[in-house]
């Protein structure tokens, strides 16, 4: 997560927090993820896969190849 962001929200390294993911009024949840501060653009987070792989609904694909929009999915953090 961008460091301005944690800091904006109060958000400390490795402090864990649960990612929503919110598709068609669908909400999926990760829970206890580890933060880590990184220079990424703000508003922007990154996780790893698999394990983020429950955020992903199946009906949520690309138009053209069909596959899972596992790239941009938007999401909100809850400490």
């Amino acid at each position: 997560m961008n460091p301005d962001d944690m800091d904006e929200r109060g958000i400390i390294k490795r402090q864990k927090v649960a990612i929503r993911s919110h598709f068609e009024g669908e909400i999926r949840s990760a829970d206890d993820f580890a933060v880590i501060p990184y220079s990424i653009p703000r508003g922007n987070v990154a996780t790893y896969f698999p394990e983020a792989n429950v955020l992903i609904p199946s009906r949520s694909v690309a138009e053209k190849s069909n596959t899972p929009t596992s790239k941009w999915v938007v999401v909100s953090i809850l400490t």
